[in-house]
């Protein structure tokens, strides 16, 4: 449901022909507009300050010692952030820049994993590349994804950090949660929006590659799932 604000940031409509348009812009892939630009910024700058609330004045190992000692979270001694590729590059850039904003310390470091063909979520996760970070161990570690969907993706990562580092904690910032996809048991920590139960496109979601550079969040139409082939 689009709210009363987002009519009145954007101007949403659509085409004689029934194709879906904000300001202006046909989306002739789109069944539906989930969100905006403007609610999908003020909802990942909302968790934002919740995550530097949250991490500020916490304590790890101080990554400058060869002991257990502990140290704040500060420059020297940063929040750890992983950002699952390809998907949350673009929420990762926003969300780092509102933490900057915030004052939290954090570096980021990427892990690309695979899941989907397609708009099917296939249960088996392909590891195609690991972040440099070798000693989490000790650490304060957050996991930044697009997505919480079937939950397989993001049930693997977790169990493999946990086992292979044993961070001192490990937590999960979602732009999105679509909990009626949900297939393993698994509850984000953080979550910005909640989506339907339908394939996303836009703000970082696609289809076969397609759709990433949207600034808004759609729904895909059902015709447009098989238009593009699995591989450019």
């Amino acid at each position: 449901m689009i709210s009363p604000r987002e009519t009145r940031e954007h101007t949403i409509g659509s085409t004689p022909q029934g194709v879906l348009t904000v300001d202006g812009k046909e989306y002739p892939m789109a069944e539906a507009l989930v969100a905006t630009e403007s609610v999908i910024q003020r909802n990942i700058k909302r968790v934002a300050k919740q995550l530097a609330n949250d991490y500020m004045h916490l304590t790890h190992v101080d990554t400058h010692r060869k002991t257990t000692e502990v140290a704040p979270i500060s420059h020297e001694n940063p929040l750890i952030i992983i950002s699952v590729l390809k998907g949350s590059y673009i929420f990762t850039a926003d969300m780092v820049r509102y933490l900057g904003d915030y004052n939290l310390p954090h570096v980021v470091d990427f892990i690309r994993l695979a899941s989907y063909k397609g708009t099917r979520s296939t249960g088996e996760i392909q590891l195609l590349s690991t972040p440099r970070f070798e000693n989490l161990r000790g650490k304060h570690v957050l996991i930044l994804e697009d997505i919480a969907d079937s939950g397989y993706t993001l049930k693997y990562l977790k169990e493999k950090l946990q086992r292979e580092h044993q961070p001192a904690s490990l937590k999960i910032c979602v732009l999105a949660d679509k909990p009626g996809g949900r297939r393993v048991p698994l509850e984000p920590d953080y979550i910005c929006l909640t989506v339907p139960n339908k394939y996303v496109i836009g703000y970082g979601f696609e289809v076969n590659d397609r759709y990433r550079n949207f600034r808004h969040i759609f729904t895909l139409k059902a015709s447009e799932a098989k238009r593009y082939p699995s591989r450019l």
